[in-house]
Parts: C-alpha cells; structure tokens; sequence
C-alpha cells in the first residue's frame, strides 16, 4: 500500500487466472470516473519496471544490453540497465532518423520489460490515499495502512478468530476539527515519515542527511508560527483546570498538525546534527524546549543533547587565553542548562541520571569546589545497584553470529539465560525467564478496569488491545484517582483473588503487555511472594512511565514457594553491558526492597568457583 507497488496479474491467486483477468481489466477501465487500479499503460517510470523483474530476469535482459557482469546484485543490474538508457547506440549516429530521444529509449526500455512481466497492475494512488485517511479517521492510528494490522485484526475479529476485550467505546466526534485539518495532518505525518526513512541512511550519506534537513527547512516557518501561537496568553475559554482534563487535551493534541511539526523539527534536529550543523541544531532544539505543548516525554532526550553541543560541540578549540576563556563560558552555558533540565519536571528518570553526571562533570571541569557544587532534589548521581553473582559455563564455540550458545545442564544447547535458570535451580529456586513479560501480565490483570475505562478519546473502536493513550504521558493522570486508590488496595494485600477473576473471565482476550502463556497459579504465587507493597511499587512504575518502563525489567524471575523468597536476576553474557533502562530497573527493585542481582555468565569449566 505505500509504494503502490506493481504486480503482475499471473502472480495474483485470487481463484481461477481467466476471472482475474476480466476482474483486473473492469477495474482498470471504468469509464467517467478515476479508475480503482492502473494498469501497464500508466508505467512512465524504467524503476518502476525493473521493479517487476526477478533476478534471473534482469540478468538475462542485462546480456541483451551487453553487460557483462551480469553475476553482480539486484542493485547494480539495475543502475547499469538505467545507464544504457541514458545513452544512445552507435548505429543511432549514422540513422536518417533522428528519434533517438532519451524518452523513446526509456518507452522502448519499458516495453520490453512487459514483454518479459506480462500484464501488471497497482492500485490507484488516490484509492489508496482515501483508504489511509479513512484509516486515520475511524481507527485513530497515524500508522501507515501498509505498516498496521488494523483492519486486518478487525477483520478476525467479526469472523470470530481472535477476541477484544469487552469495554464501552467512547468516540470522539470532534477530534478533527474538519476535513483540511485531517488532511493536513495526514500530509504532515507523510513527511515525517519520509524523514525517519531518510535518517536510516548511513551518517556518510550526506545527501540523504542534507535531503531531511531541506525537508525541515522548508516546514520551519509553520512550525515558528505554531511557536507564537503558543506562546499568546490564553483566553479564559482556553484554559482548562484539573489534571485530568487537561491530560485529556494533551492526548487530543497526538492528532494535530502541531504534533506533526514538533515530530518533524526534532528530526530536523538529528539531520542538523548528521550534516554538523551544530549551531543550527542548537537553535532546533531551543525552539522544542520552549513549547510545553507536543512530545513530554522527548525533553529529557532534548535536555541531554543541548547540554552535549555547549560541552562538545560548540566549545571553541584551542589553547589561547580568548579560547579558554570562551570554553568557559561554554561550560557555564552547559552548567545553567544542566539546572533548567533538573527543574524541568517531565524529564523522567533515566535522563535525570544522565544530567545529573553531566553537570558534576562540568562543575569539575570549571574548577567548582565541593562545597559550591549545584544540590538539586531532581539529582540522581548514582544508580543502586544489586549484589553480582559469577557462574561458568561451556560455550559453544562453532555460532559465530546471534546470541551466545552454551551447552546446558541436559546436554542440549542453550540460550545464556536458560544456562543461568539451571545454576539457580541447583541453589533451590524455581523460576521462568519472563523479562518484561511477567510485571507487564500481572500490571494489567490488576488495572484491567482501569485500563479499559471509558474515557473520551482512548476507546474509539471495538477493535483495541489498548487504549489508545497506553504508551502516553497522559495515561496516568487522567486516570490517577483511580490509579492511586488501586494501588492502595495492592499495598493492603488486595490482589491475589483479583488476578484470578480477571485471569478466568478475560484468558484468551488479545489485550497488550499480557502474556496467556503464564499459568494463573504462578502469577498467584509470584504475586505473594512480592507482596502488597512491592508489587505495587513495581505497578507505579508502570502506571506513569508504561512506554519506557516496557522493556529492561530483569531476565529471570525466581522464588521459592515454601520460604516466599522471590528474587529477579538480570543476566550478562561474556562482553555484555547494561543498559540505562535496565540500570533504571535494578534501581527501582533495589529501592523498593526487592532482591535483585545481576547473573555474569563466563565461559570455563562449570565446576569452576562459583561466587556471589
């Protein structure tokens, strides 16, 4: 659906070829009105049609037109076979006739390619752009239609394949002022798109870097005019009051051209950063920090990078007195931005770490003294981190590329944490590698209400796994009296019946973050042994940061039914690091008084010490 790609007919099994054939010319051929495929005839481009051709194809068209490394890949058959259209035949010089045009050579070219594909269509491109804004409209999902399964899970759905769960849709009529506005959004979402296919180039690729920063540029005056806009006292009518309300209006503004262009400036800010355009990278950034309005949950990322340009980037080079003097003011510039970051309340935890170690950084590099060091109660130097444990394994040593493979207790090989899960077992533990899994399944059969509570403009349709604002900085404060008083109930030992309720009523409902494969039982048991107050210390975390807390929760969990000693083990293989999401999480269980420790999987023989 995006590329509009080109198919040939015979390639299409839709039942018998001769039914397909008549299908494909009426649909190609409806008079007065735009028809809703293209046939061959509207071919104009020689990319186009190679497109069509299979490798085995081209390379048999590449010996037509004398090349000789007809065993090279896709990629280079193709540029050569482009190249020979650009230039003209020998014999063509001495011809009377003089129409050799490079668009004859390119019709001729693309003749001979059908002669090859046979019959080809594709779907009109103004079909397909009134299906994506149909999509947009009635599935409330900026992802593109050839990216998401929407209609398609739909589609299961009313034929009884798969089951949604059961909620009250709230709709909201008015989420798009008008029609302009969708299309303005849906055009302004195109270009981001295109943007975030461009920064997949390689940093060398300059002109594909260059291409995305033209491509901000030239939406940079809107997104100004969106910045004054902002910036204008609001009206009595336009203030709204209360958290959740307001929570509410921040999540109305995903669908809005303004959210589109603070995608596309922050963009704009990495291409700046690709081309080294420090400076003007500097003012992109800015321009993203002084709005409050678009993407909370990006200014942490904003923040570090700011305060990397004054510390790197654009400190001045040299040893000279003015240099050093300049350098100076640079760190200063950082140290001041350092703070702004720090009172910066939706900057989350992970990047107030990283902050925090850069403005101590900078106070040593100007000199501050320990007792005129900034002191912030948003500072977050140090993670606590767990106790270590070290146990050995055999490697096996013949799997080059992938994660490690090591011989597991049985004999067979296995993954690092399937080597680790065995060690544990022989110290009494029973336990599962879940990560991610087992916190996100007990989170939401404990708020699965709360989840699915009717709120305007999160359950549009009878076809969501999620309200739409799961992943959301406004998830948790629209619905934060609700949330606060379930977490009062966990902490008061409220819960082991509820995961059993919610577990046998919903099982089998397609619903995020939960996981039908964990038998109830073991969730129950899991759930008593961390008990009221750590479970719901883990379930706040998820509640206000569910998009970046959804990953990085430790390898293995472990426990032992009889004692109700539970512990959680992160698991690194030879050469393997944490990362700061996993560092977040180690912290957060070592806080909350849960047993957690990082596993260090070594290769040596496993009767070697072993220690923790």
């Amino acid at each position: 659906m995006r590329k509009q790609a080109w198919l040939r007919t015979s390639s299409l099994n839709y039942g018998e070829q001769m039914v397909i054939d008549q299908s494909c010319k009426y649909l190609t051929t409806q008079p007065n009105t735009e028809p809703f495929l293209h046939s061959e005839t509207n071919i104009s481009s020689c990319e186009d049609a190679l497109s069509l051709l299979l490798l085995p194809e081209l390379k048999t068209l590449a010996k037509k037109k004398g090349i000789k490394q007809v065993s090279k890949p896709k990629e280079f058959l193709c540029a050569a076979l482009l190249k020979t259209i650009k230039q003209r035949t020998v014999t063509s010089f001495f011809q009377k006739n003089k129409g050799d045009s490079v668009q004859q050579r390119q019709d001729e070219f693309i003749k001979s390619v059908l002669q090859v594909t046979g019959p080809v269509v594709r779907l009109n491109p103004l079909v397909s752009e009134l299906f994506e804004r149909l999509h947009l409209v009635f599935f409330r999902s900026a992802t593109h239609l050839g990216d998401s399964n929407s209609i398609k899970s739909a589609v299961l759905s009313e034929i009884g394949q798969i089951r949604f769960p059961s909620y009250t849709v709230m709709r909201s009529p008015d989420l798009f002022a008008s029609r302009d506005a969708v299309v303005q959004y849906k055009q302004l979402v195109e270009v981001g798109y295109e943007m975030e296919v461009l920064l997949t180039s390689l940093v060398k690729e300059t002109e594909q870097h260059m291409k995305g920063w033209e491509m901000f540029v030239e939406h940079q005056s809107e997104w100004h005019m969106l910045l004054e806009t902002l910036r204008r006292p609001k009206s009595p009518a336009q203030k709204v009051g209360g958290i959740e309300q307001m929570s509410r209006v921040y999540w109305r503004r995903h669908f809005t051209a303004g959210w589109a262009l603070a995608r596309i400036a922050e963009r704009g800010a990495r291409f700046a950063a690709n081309t080294k355009q420090f400076a003007r990278e500097r003012d992109v950034l800015e321009s993203l920090l002084s709005q409050d309005a678009f993407r909370l949950g990006k200014r942490g990322e904003w923040h570090e990078r700011l305060i990397l340009l004054h510390t790197t980037h654009l400190r001045p080079k040299g040893t000279s007195v003015e240099a050093r003097a300049q350098t100076a003011e640079a760190l200063e510039r950082a140290k001041r931005a350092c703070v702004r970051a720090l009172d910066d309340v939706h900057v989350n935890r992970i990047s107030l770490h990283a902050i925090s170690r850069q403005l101590r950084t900078i106070e040593t590099k100007l000199g501050v003294s320990p007792d005129e060091r900034v002191e912030h109660p948003r500072m977050c130097v140090e993670w606590q981190m767990p106790l270590e444990r070290v146990v050995f394994g055999m490697r096996v040593r013949n799997i080059r590329r992938g994660p490690s493979v090591w011989d597991g207790s049985d004999g067979i090989p296995c993954s690092v944490e399937q080597l680790a899960l065995w060690r544990y077992r022989e110290l009494g533990y029973t336990g599962i590698h879940s990560e991610n899994t087992l916190v996100t399944t007990l989170f939401v059969l404990l708020f699965w209400d709360i989840v699915f509570c009717p709120l305007p403009g999160v359950l549009d349709t009878e076809y969501q796994s999620q309200p739409l604002d799961m992943g959301s900085e406004s998830f948790y404060f629209s619905r934060r009296a609700m949330i606060e008083q379930r977490l009062a109930e966990i902490s008061d030992g409220h819960f082991v019946q509820s995961i059993g309720d919610v577990y046998e009523k919903q099982h089998g409902v397609e619903c995020v973050g939960v996981s039908w494969d964990l038998p109830c039982d073991q969730l129950q048991t899991i759930a008593s042994c961390l008990g009221g107050q750590r479970l719901s210390a883990i379930c706040r975390v998820l509640a206000t940061e569910y998009r970046l807390k959804r990953s990085g929760f430790p390898d293995l969990c472990l426990w032992n039914a009889q004692t109700k000693h539970i512990l959680f083990a992160e698991v690194k293989g030879p050469n393997d690091k944490l990362s700061e999401t996993q560092r977040d999480w180690l912290d957060i269980l070592v806080t909350s008084k849960i047993d957690v420790e990082v596993c260090h999987v070594r290769d040596g023989d496993a009767r070697d010490t072993e220690n923790v």
